[in-house]
């Protein structure tokens, strides 16, 4: 068995078992249990994505995958469900019926503009007043927010009302990488005084600005982010399922640990590891 825990924040695999057949026991994909269970401990994220084209009927897709994740055999893993979109949000009355069917965390947007927030497709539109109203109840309800795909001044209207920590489920650094769904210097010290935590993103697109991100440009993410005193601050937020293709080496969970066994022949510490393969996440979580 595998040495190392994982905690990863976000994929997209719910999407493939309801568009495509399918389950999490065994797959082609990149995220499935008999590869969860080559590690010491597993905790996985499976975010109900609203893909605009459901946009005309979000809470329908929404109840598709939920039904989805509700008929998976998870024995063995820890699964957490997320919901990345908030067209499902018409009202307040929604984010408590996110939480009755167990949602622990939202992202506010996808790349689009909605009630709630402004999508990083559109830089101009901030957080709304519903959107304000929104955070407020999922605050109350123990709902973490997730800032990934938040356009900027979205983010930092977020962060001016926000009370419990901020976290990112799927973002890098932007001064590695300048891609407009990464994260700057500040948006992450933003996080990490939260005490939240930001989950490093597998996208080869947001690793490098050619495009061809590797297992080295990960370690570079990472390693910047420490640099910001961050080591309680950075997770795992793969995207498995949801990006165009794997960083050459890491070809889905399986072969996370690779990205691991790098970070100790560079040196880092053994605590350093473990708090960014699983323990940070856990603590923002409240996984035991």
């Amino acid at each position: 068995m595998n040495s190392y825990s994982i905690f990863d924040a976000h994929c997209d695999t719910l999407c493939h078992i309801v568009d495509k057949g399918g389950n999490v026991i065994e797959n082609s994909w990149s995220v499935d249990k008999k590869r969860m269970l080559t590690y010491k401990k597993y905790t996985q994220i499976f975010a109900c994505y609203i893909d605009p084209q459901y946009h005309n009927a979000p809470k329908a897709r929404f109840e598709k995958l939920y039904e989805a994740y509700k008929a998976q055999d998870f024995s063995g893993i820890n699964p957490i469900m997320s919901l990345e979109g908030g067209e499902v949000i018409e009202s307040i009355e929604d984010v408590d019926y996110l939480n009755e069917c167990g949602i622990k965390c939202i992202a506010l947007t996808w790349n689009n503009t909605n009630k709630i927030a402004g999508g990083v497709a559109d830089p101009d539109s901030g957080l709304t007043e519903f959107g304000k109203s929104v955070i407020r109840r999922m605050e109350e309800l123990g709902i973490l927010v997730d800032v990934s795909h938040l356009n900027d001044k979205s983010f930092y209207d977020v962060a001016s009302v926000a009370t419990r920590p901020i976290i990112a489920t799927h973002s890098n650094s932007r001064t590695i990488c300048s891609h407009r769904r990464n994260l700057t210097d500040d948006m992450f010290k933003i996080i990490r005084e939260s005490g939240g935590c930001a989950g490093l993103n597998l996208h080869t697109s947001f690793l490098a600005d050619d495009d061809n991100g590797t297992i080295d440009d990960a370690i570079k993410h990472i390693e910047h982010f420490m640099s910001l005193d961050g080591v309680d601050a950075i997770g795992m937020g793969s995207d498995f399922d949801g990006i165009p293709r794997n960083p050459e080496g890491i070809n889905g969970v399986g072969e996370l640990y690779r990205l691991f066994d790098k970070l100790e022949e560079i040196g880092t510490p053994k605590d350093a590891i473990d708090k960014i393969s699983h323990a940070n996440f856990e603590r923002v979580f409240g996984v035991v």
